[in-house]
């Protein structure tokens, strides 16, 4: 692999003499000299000018192509089947689809076809961009001026019943799925539940470890780590991957696996994309579906501040209990729950199957705490509760009518737990702010490590509690277990030590998001009919109450006043300095209780494709230790730097946009 990666830099070289500092963007002299019918007839005439899907509108507002385009806005199907449809238009004040869109489009059906696009983005020093469905926060799978390679439409999916990677020897196969770049969760897992896992004897179905969102694609996902309510049990999606094809930056098409290109195939697993090449299909490690699961939780309420804080820390405290369970009652998603405002706190738990007897059991010690004089003294009700959460007669009974087409009722989707539709306030918004932090184990252990953890969570949600007063936002809040890796079985922890995730996941006890989005279309001009499309859902997120000075304005600019609907989006606009002054607060507090490193050791982290857009150490949030061995295997694999994404493996070599190296 290194010695492919030093002959395509020394080729270069030969043909263009050393590489330009900057990309050949459309306002360059070398910009003439692409030879962009080369490029169509290589890709068999699938080569097209990029264009907004918003696009229609700014010719007619009127128009019935607009209304189709300003409804399809607000679906998730009908985004991720545009070429340049993006769930997330930017984030405010820092990045929006207006100046993010490629010039040109290639819609790759064949690994032929993906290839040529690298090999000609190289040739002609173009700044290129992968996208699958266009589910990045950051803009990641958009480029400038540049080339989109759109991988959208490769959908095959084939399973098997014993795998054996590419070098595998003598290794025993194992039951596996190969799925190719452009396949959704939505695809995939209706399959899942209809293919019986190879010779289990309870005939269950099969599981894909992946996204619980259904429009979300795998390529993306997988090669960040992707989550479900699973994860403690069978381990992340990077840690169940087998094996994968991939065209590297000069053009050549590869298989990697752990003993085929093991450092190509490690550094996919966890390193993200814009990293080393461009995967085609992967194949990953398929489990049995459980039969049913069961929901445990621990809840309690406190009548002050002093109580809550107590009941939050005992909350912490059930936290790391659940990490010692024995494994086949364990949790295999817990996190804590908690409202500073209510002076709630407690835990929620998913066990895949377990005995519902020996959970309850399991919880006697903190319901016996509940129970002590000492605790009611403090004003505080608490107490668990053990029971069913889903069992597969109940979805085999149900219809099984689950397409990635819009028009399918969303009551019909999501029988199982481990799948949901996307979020709505993700479609078609740009974020305000995003925050996360993984929540350590270890800070979860001590009665002192606990107490500085609520401590913080109780400064951060006075600030919260402010941004979403009468006249604020709505927005998400919380922890979710999903994420967290402590506590895995010993075979699975040994998995993982072989990717590229941050090893702190292994104390991970849950992930806390903090998440601002706006509906919002930074396409068009402020417009009546612009507005008319948006103002449901800015009632929901960013214009919430009645008494609101602006509500009545953008009611009435909704109902056609386009004076007032520009009134309206000023008016909101002219609140962002504020509200980026308060999530500045929020990070501050979010980073002094969950620092990268506490006491000269790892701490905290964060998941690459729900981080900070302005985390000042995304190299040690996401990948820790391992950033220095992706980063040397990025510059060997891709001296180029053809691959780039916002707070990707290397980019730290770019200036912002993309487009100009700073090394050079």
């Amino acid at each position: 692999m290194l010695i492919v990666a030093a002959l395509a830099a020394l080729t270069w070289t030969l043909e263009h003499g050393p590489w330009p500092r900057c990309r050949c963007l459309p306002t360059d002299p070398c910009w003439q000299e692409v030879d962009w019918p080369a490029l169509n007839k290589s890709v068999q005439g699938r080569l097209s000018r990029s264009v907004d899907p918003i696009e229609v509108c700014r010719e007619s507002l009127t128009s019935l192509g607009c209304s189709e385009a300003l409804e399809g806005s607000d679906d998730e199907f009908w985004l991720t089947a545009q070429p340049n449809g993006f769930l997330h238009t930017g984030q405010f004040g820092l990045w929006n689809l207006t100046t993010a869109l490629s010039r040109y489009t290639v819609e790759a059906l064949t690994e032929a076809d993906i290839a040529a696009t690298v090999a000609f983005a190289r040739r002609y020093n173009l700044r290129l961009a992968v996208k699958s469905t266009g589910h990045d926060w950051y803009g990641r799978s958009t480029a400038g001026g540049g080339l989109l390679l759109w991988t959208h439409r490769r959908k095959r999916i084939t399973w098997h019943s014993s795998f054996v990677p590419v070098g595998g020897g003598g290794s025993t196969g194992v039951p596996a799925v190969t799925v190719e770049s452009g396949v959704q969760f939505s695809d995939l897992y209706p399959q899942a539940q209809a293919t019986p896992f190879p010779g289990d004897p309870h005939n269950r179905a099969t599981i894909v470890m992946g996204g619980g969102c259904d429009s979300v694609g795998v390529a993306g996902c997988w090669l960040g780590g992707c989550y479900n309510v699973f994860t403690k049990k069978f381990g992340d999606a990077a840690v169940n991957l087998l094996e994968a094809k991939v065209v590297l930056a000069n053009g050549t098409i590869v298989v990697a696996s752990e003993t085929s290109h093991p450092d190509l195939f490690w550094s996919l697993r966890g390193g993200g994309g814009g990293n080393t090449g461009v995967v085609t299909e992967f194949t990953a490690r398929t489990h049995p579906a459980p039969r049913y699961m069961l929901d445990s939780r621990f809840t309690g309420r406190a009548t002050d501040l002093s109580g809550y804080k107590t009941l939050f820390s005992k909350v912490l405290e059930l936290l790391s209990a659940t990490n010692r369970w024995p494994l086949d009652q364990q949790c295999t998603s817990a996190g804590p729950i908690w409202s500073t405002v209510n002076r709630s706190a407690g835990q929620y738990c998913r066990h895949y199957e377990g005995d519902q007897t020996q959970i309850a059991a399991l919880y006697a010690p903190f319901d016996a705490w509940c129970e002590l004089p000492s605790t009611q003294a403090a004003g505080i009700t608490c107490g668990s509760t053990t029971g069913f959460l889903w069992n597969q007669t109940e979805y085999r009974e149900k219809d099984k009518i689950w397409d990635n087409a819009s028009f399918i009722p969303k009551q019909w989707i999501g029988n199982e737990p481990w799948i949901s539709f996307h979020p709505d306030r993700e479609i078609s918004t740009a974020l305000l702010g995003s925050l996360s932090k993984y929540i350590p184990l270890q800070g979860c252990n001590t009665v002192d490590g606990r107490s500085a953890l609520v401590d913080g969570i109780v400064r951060m949600d006075a600030v919260l509690d402010a941004m979403s007063g009468t006249n604020g936002l709505k927005f998400i809040r919380g922890a979710t277990g999903d994420k967290s890796q402590s506590g895995m079985p010993t075979e699975i922890v040994a998995r993982f030590q072989r990717t590229a995730l941050n090893p702190v996941l292994l104390d991970a006890a849950a992930f806390i998001l903090i998440m601002v989005n706006i509906p919002s279309l930074p396409q068009l001009p402020p417009s009546a009919r612009l507005l008319k499309a948006l103002w449901p859902r800015l009632q929901q997120y960013a214009v919430v109450s009645q008494s609101d000075p602006l509500w009545a304005v953008c009611e009435k600019g909704a109902t056609g006043s386009d004076a007032s609907a520009v009134e309206c989006m000023e008016g909101w606009n002219r609140r962002i300095p504020a509200f980026r002054a308060q999530i500045a607060q929020v990070r501050q507090i979010l980073w002094d209780t969950f620092p990268n490193h506490l006491n000269g050791t790892s701490f905290s982290g964060s998941y690459l494709n729900e981080a900070d857009y302005e985390d000042p150490e995304w190299q040690q949030s996401f990948w820790g230790s391992n950033y220095p061995r992706l980063l040397q295997l990025k510059k060997t694999l891709d001296p180029q730097g053809l691959f780039y994404g916002h707070h990707a493996v290397g980019s730290e070599l770019w200036s912002p946009d993309g487009n100009c190296r700073l090394d050079l």
